[in-house]
């Protein structure tokens, strides 16, 4: 087992891919602990992932707020006493442009898909510091090529890139790890939120899979073998860079 008594932080880990990365790592043997804002949710995944054999364990957190990011740390490092893996992947999308999208609307999206990493990855950093450990960020390939109607989203997805890249320089001196990855198109909820808000759902679906040179979008656990290398030493030489896990889909884009 590749991450046998590491102890894992998977941010928005009850659902979509941050639901597949808590799968992938407890099959790794990795205590994971699932963090999202809703109780029901990480309960369902966590007793899904010791059924499967897992070690898994759940904190309510709304990681876009700094007193609730603190606590989260607080009780992660109660329980179990250290953190190796911080998995920044909470994030959430509106499908709107600059015209169309409220003030409330932005605020809210760099919240959930930016702030939230700088106040995990800060008040994580004591902690990652005594493990040398690791910091995975979620990205999207909309922060390398853009996408119609994702004025903030583009903007928070391009901006974890460019914030991971100064954290990997500054946290380099404390043999910390910072890296990136950029999912395409996987099959989430988030993905079918997307598509439910087209025009025409079914046409953009067939429209998105065509794109790919694989012929289909990506799955969760996909990803979270990506997370998975760079969670390891297997990446050890490897800071500041970024995974493109998208099916070929910005070929050409």
């Amino acid at each position: 087992m590749r991450l046998k008594d590491k102890v894992a932080i998977v941010t928005g880990g009850s659902k979509g891919i941050g639901a597949g990365i808590c799968e992938v790592f407890c099959e790794e043997g990795a205590h994971c602990f699932v963090i999202a804002r809703h109780k029901d949710g990480i309960d369902a995944k966590v007793k899904e992932l010791r059924e499967k054999g897992g070690k898994a364990s759940g904190v309510v957190c709304d990681v876009g707020k700094s007193d609730q990011v603190r606590a989260m740390i607080d009780k992660v490092v109660a329980e179990a006493g250290r953190i190796d893996i911080l998995m920044n992947n909470a994030g959430y999308h509106i499908s709107k442009g600059v015209e169309e999208l409220s003030e409330e609307e932005w605020d809210f999206l760099l919240d959930t898909n930016l702030k939230s990493m700088f106040l995990c990855t800060k008040y994580a950093l004591p902690y990652l510091k005594e493990t040398r450990g690791v910091v995975v960020n979620m990205s999207s390939m909309v922060g390398l090529v853009g996408q119609p109607n994702a004025c903030a989203y583009a903007a928070t997805k391009g901006g974890i890139i460019a914030m991971s890249k100064n954290m990997a320089i500054d946290l380099a001196q404390h043999g910390i790890r910072v890296n990136v990855i950029c999912p395409g198109w996987i099959q989430t909820p988030l993905v079918e939120d997307w598509f439910e808000q087209q025009k025409d759902p079914q046409a953009a679906r067939e429209y998105i899979y065509a794109q790919h040179p694989l012929n289909r979008i990506g799955t969760s656990q996909e990803v979270g073998k990506a997370a998975l290398f760079l969670a390891t030493e297997d990446s050890a030489f490897t800071t500041g860079s970024i995974i493109e896990c998208d099916g070929g889909v910005t070929l050409g884009y």
